[in-house]
């Protein structure tokens, strides 16, 4: 049996009902953590809740959330907060993927990615960040991507997203760190394994590892030192491109 080190740990997760949001929600589940999971779907919310309890025989709170709403990201950790008794993380992992090429791509599903990937992560890294700030003490972690480093031909919008996450929470650290506040951006690699991803999460919180943290395909994760050009060169090391 894993053993508990995140017990009495409060996280709110956006994007807890699929891909790198839910494994994370069930990373943190065994390591003890007591959570709250947002999606704007309610009935997906409901039955991904349902699910999690099932498989930990744990009481995780499932709210909805429309992370492209300030107003309503701001319900939803308020409610997260009062349900769980306090909030110790916030993990920003909801995500829209690319739809096409530069070229291909509607600007409708530009904006989706440009709200979503970006303004939410930014939205509630503040609202966090706030919260945080206030009660001295707080774990804010961010997804970025491979690609946030590097970036990627076919997805030029997804990439200029990831690379602005890199940049904000690189400032993020370095701005909050003296307000007991700590921020770990999460850059996982090409067609990343989400329980790989979501292992790299909880590590970070568990050994409150602060910046950009690499996680390769190959699920072995390091924390990278935040300079553009080492990080730059060492993702390009990593994955085979040099």
């Amino acid at each position: 049996m894993p053993k508990k080190t995140l017990a009495g740990t409060r996280v709110a997760i956006t994007g807890g009902t699929y891909g790198i949001g839910k494994e994370a929600a069930l990373a943190f589940l065994a390591a003890g953590a007591e959570v709250a999971i947002g999606d704007p779907d309610p009935g997906k919310v409901r039955a991904i809740t349902a699910q999690l309890n099932r498989i930990h025989g744990a009481d995780v709170v499932g709210l909805p959330v429309d992370v492209t709403d300030s107003g309503r990201f701001a319900e939803f950790l308020e409610h997260a907060e009062r349900r769980l008794g306090g909030l110790d993380v916030v993990v920003n992992a909801a995500d829209v993927g690319p739809a096409g090429t530069f070229l291909t791509e509607s600007q409708d599903e530009s904006d989706r990615q440009i709200d979503c990937n970006l303004r939410a992560v930014i939205t509630g890294s503040r609202l966090a960040g706030i919260r945080f700030v206030e009660q001295g003490h707080g774990h804010i972690v961010n997804i970025g991507s491979a690609i946030g480093v590097t970036a990627s031909l076919g997805a030029a919008v997804y990439s200029a997203t990831k690379h602005a996450v890199v940049g904000l929470g690189t400032a993020l650290h370095r701005g909050l760190a003296e307000e007991g506040v700590i921020v770990s951006t999460i850059a996982p690699g090409y067609a990343p394994d989400p329980e790989a991803v979501a292992d790299a999460i909880v590590d970070c919180v568990e050994h409150q590892r602060a910046g950009l943290v690499v996680v390769p395909p190959t699920g072995w994760f390091r924390t990278a030192v935040p300079d553009p050009v080492q990080l730059r060169h060492t993702m390009r090391r990593m994955l085979g491109m040099v």
